[in-house]
C-alpha cells in the first residue's frame, strides 16, 4: 500500500476525527478506561498549549486521508527535577486500511523527526504486544510511573537517543486535556462522526435488498463518468470533477438522482414517467431494472460532458 506521509492541514480536522471514532470504535476495548473519547480527545488537543503541531500528521491514500498521529508535550517530575517528554496519541487508522503498515509508518517517521528536534523520550501507554517493536520498553525499566505511582505493561517509554533516560526518575505528567473530557460532549461529537464518510459505508447502511441497486446505480455512474472523484456531500453519495457532478441518496421506497438542472431540462421528455423535482428523479425500488440503469447512465455521461464543457470555457491563469 503505497501511502504519503505529510502534516495535517486545517481541513482535514474533521476527517480525522471521523477516522479516529471509527479506529476506536471498531476496536476491541483496550481496558477499563477504553471510554470512546478518544475522537474528542483529537477535537480538544489541537487547542491545547502542550500540543505540537510539527508532529502532528496523517497518512493520505490516493489522496485521501486514512490515518493520523498526534503528540503532546509532556514532562517526568521527580526529586532530581524535571525532564521534558513527548507522549502521542490517538494513533488512528481507518479499520479497512488497517494491518497494512499505515499506524507503523506514521509512528516511526514521527519519531524520527521528534528525535531531530531535539525531544529526550516519548512515553505512552499503548499495547504491550504492539509497541515494542518501535524499541519501547515498558517504563518501569527507567524508574517512570504514571502520575498516580502505578506502573503496569501497557506503559511504556522510548528515549530517542542514548542515554536520553539516565538520571530520569519519577512521575508522568500530562496535559490536563487527557482528564478533562466530557462523556455527553464526546457522545454528541460520535453521534455526528458515525454519519458515513464513504460512498461505501453509505452503501453498507442502507437495508440489505436496497444495497445491491445502489451498488449497480454506483457503478454505472462510475463508468459514465470514470474522472470523477467519490465522496459524500449534503449527506450523500456525490461525484465530482471541479464541482458536483451528480448525486444519489437512499429513501424509503425509492432512491433518487440529483443531476441538476442542465440534465434535467435536456432529458424532460424520458423522465415523463418518473415522479420529478427541480434537481432529483425519483427511481422506485420495485421498478428498477435495465432501463433505469441505462438512463442513469446517460444522464451522468452529460452530467459529465458539461463539466467538462465548463472547464474548458474557463481561462486559465497567465504565466508570470
Amino acid at each position: 500500500m503505497e501511502t504519503t506521509l505529510r502534516l495535517e492541514k486545517k481541513s482535514d480536522w474533521k476527517t480525522v476525527e471521523q477516522i479516529t471514532y471509527r479506529a476506536f470504535h471498531d476496536a476491541p476495548p483496550a481496558g477499563a478506561n477504553d471510554d470512546g473519547m478518544e475522537a474528542l480527545l483529537a477535537r480538544k488537543l489541537r487547542s491545547c498549549a502542550a500540543f505540537v503541531p510539527k508532529l502532528d500528521y496523517v497518512a493520505e491514500l490516493n489522496g485521501s486521508v486514512i490515518g493520523s498521529i498526534m503528540y503532546t508535550r509532556s514532562k517526568v517530575a521527580g526529586d532530581g527535577g524535571e525532564w521534558e517528554t513527548l507522549t502521542f496519541g490517538p494513533v488512528s487508522v481507518l479499520p479497512k486500511y488497517q494491518r497494512g503498515g499505515v499506524g507503523s509508518a506514521l509512528i516511526r517517521q514521527t519519531l524520527e523527526i521528534a528525535r531531530e528536534l531535539g525531544y529526550r523520550a516519548v512515553l505512552i501507554f499503548g499495547h504491550e504486544s504492539y509497541y515494542p517493536r518501535f524499541g519501547f520498553r515498558p517504563a518501569s525499566e527507567f524508574g517512570i510511573t504514571t502520575a498516580d505511582g502505578e506502573n503496569f505493561p501497557a506503559f511504556m517509554a522510548l528515549p530517542l537517543y542514548d542515554g536520553a533516560l539516565d538520571g530520569v526518575c519519577g512521575r508522568l505528567i500530562c496535559d490536563e486535556v487527557y482528564f478533562a473530557l466530557n462523556k455527553a460532549e464526546s457522545d454528541a461529537l460520535n453521534a455526528t462522526l458515525a454519519e458515513p464518510m464513504d460512498i461505501d459505508e453509505y452503501i453498507d447502511a442502507q437495508p440489505l435488498a436496497v444495497q445491491p441497486i445502489l451498488r449497480r446505480v454506483r457503478g454505472a455512474i462510475q463508468s459514465a463518468a470514470p474522472e470523477a472523484i467519490e465522496k459524500i456531500s449534503w449527506q450523500m453519495p456525490t461525484f465530482w470533477r471541479g464541482h458536483n457532478l451528480i448525486h444519489f441518496a437512499a429513501q424509503k421506497k425509492h432512491f433518487g438522482i440529483y443531476p441538476g438542472t442542465e440534465a434535467m431540462t435536456r432529458f424532460a421528455s424520458r423522465l415523463e414517467k418518473y415522479k420529478t423535482s427541480k434537481g432529483a428523479i425519483q427511481f422506485p425500488y420495485q421498478t428498477f431494472g435495465d432501463e433505469q440503469l441505462a438512463l442513469i447512465s446517460e444522464i451522468a455521461a452529460c452530467c459529465s460532458a458539461t463539466i467538462s464543457s465548463i472547464s474548458s470555457r474557463t481561462p486559465s491563469s497567465p504565466v508570470r
